[in-house]
C-alpha cells in the first residue's frame, strides 16, 4: 500500500513539474518551427484585434471593451488559442494554458449568465488535472524519452460504435431538454439541436483527450467546431466566426499530428 501511494505521489509530482514548469511552458512555445510560430502569432493577433473591434447593427467600430469582463475575455481568448495549438503538438503544457482559459472563460460566462458554458468549463477544469496525471503516468510506464509529449492510442472498432451511440444519446437527451426547458430564464434556447450537439461532442472530446485517444478526439473537436461555426453564422457574429474557424483549422492540424506524426514517433 505504501509502495503504491509512493508511486502515485511520484507521478503527481512529476506531472505538476511537467505541466506547470516555466521551462517546459517556455520550451513548448518557442521550440516551434517558423511556420507554427507564425501560425500561432496570427491566431493571437486575431484575438487582440477582436478586442478593439465592436460589431453592432451590421457595422464595425473601434471600441475596445476595457471593463474587467472584457479584459478577462481577452485573456480567455489568448490562453485558449495557445492551449489548442500546443495540444495539437501533443505537449502536456497545454493543460496549463487550458486551466487558465477555463478560469477566465468561467468568469466571463458567469458574468453573461451563460451558465451552461460555466458548467462545461468546470468539467474541463476538473478533467485537466486528471489528464495531466494520465499523460504523465503513461509516459513513465513506457519510459519515453520525451516525458512532456503524449503517448497516443486509438479506439477499437467497438469503441467507435460505443462512442457514436453515446454521442447520439447525449445529443437527443440534451436537445430535447433544451427544446422544452428554459435555463434560469423564460426564454427557450433558439437553436437547441445545434447547441446540444456542440456541448455533447465537446464533453466526449475532452474525455478522449484526457485518455490520450488520437484521431477520435480530434474528429469530435472538428465536429464541435463546425457546429459552433453554424451556430454563430446563424447568429452572425464575424469575430466569433473567425475564432471558431481558427479552432477548426487547428483541429485539422491536430488530427494530422496525433494520427500520423505522434504515432510514428511512438513506433520509432
Amino acid at each position: 500500500m505504501q509502495s503504491l501511494l509512493h508511486e502515485h505521489g511520484n507521478i503527481v509530482s512529476r506531472a505538476i513539474g511537467l505541466a506547470f514548469s516555466p521551462k517546459q511552458i517556455y520550451r513548448a512555445i518557442f521550440k516551434m518551427g517558423r511556420g507554427r510560430t507564425f501560425y500561432l502569432f496570427l491566431l493571437l493577433l486575431l484575438q487582440v484585434v477582436s478586442f478593439f473591434l465592436y460589431f453592432a447593427n451590421g457595422t464595425f467600430s473601434l471600441k475596445p471593451d476595457t471593463s474587467v469582463t472584457g479584459i478577462i475575455g481577452l485573456l480567455a481568448g489568448i490562453t485558449g488559442i495557445i492551449s489548442v495549438v500546443i495540444c495539437a503538438d501533443g505537449e502536456i503544457t497545454n493543460y496549463f494554458w487550458g486551466i487558465l482559459n477555463n478560469i477566465a472563460y468561467i468568469y466571463v460566462s458567469f458574468a453573461n449568465h451563460l451558465y451552461g458554458e460555466v458548467y462545461l468549463n468546470l468539467y474541463f477544469f476538473i478533467l485537466a488535472f486528471i489528464g495531466i496525471y494520465e499523460w504523465t503516468a503513461k509516459n513513465i510506464q513506457t519510459d519515453s524519452d520525451r516525458k512532456d509529449v503524449v503517448q497516443v492510442k486509438e479506439l477499437t472498432k467497438w469503441g467507435w460504435v460505443a462512442l457514436v451511440v453515446l454521442v447520439l444519446i447525449g445529443w437527443f437527451a440534451l436537445g430535447s431538454f433544451l427544446k422544452q426547458v428554459p435555463f434560469l430564464s423564460s426564454t427557450l434556447d433558439p437553436h437547441p439541436w445545434i447547441d446540444s450537439i456542440s456541448v455533447v461532442v465537446q464533453v466526449f472530446a475532452q474525455l478522449l483527450m484526457v485518455l490520450r485517444y488520437g484521431s477520435s478526439q480530434w474528429l469530435l473537436w472538428i465536429i464541435a467546431d463546425v457546429a459552433e461555426l453554424v451556430l454563430w453564422t446563424i447568429n452572425f457574429n464575424p469575430i466569433i466566426i473567425a475564432l471558431w474557424l481558427a479552432y477548426l483549422i487547428n483541429a485539422l492540424y491536430g488530427y494530422y499530428v496525433w494520427t500520423y506524426k505522434l504515432q510514428k514517433e511512438v513506433k520509432a
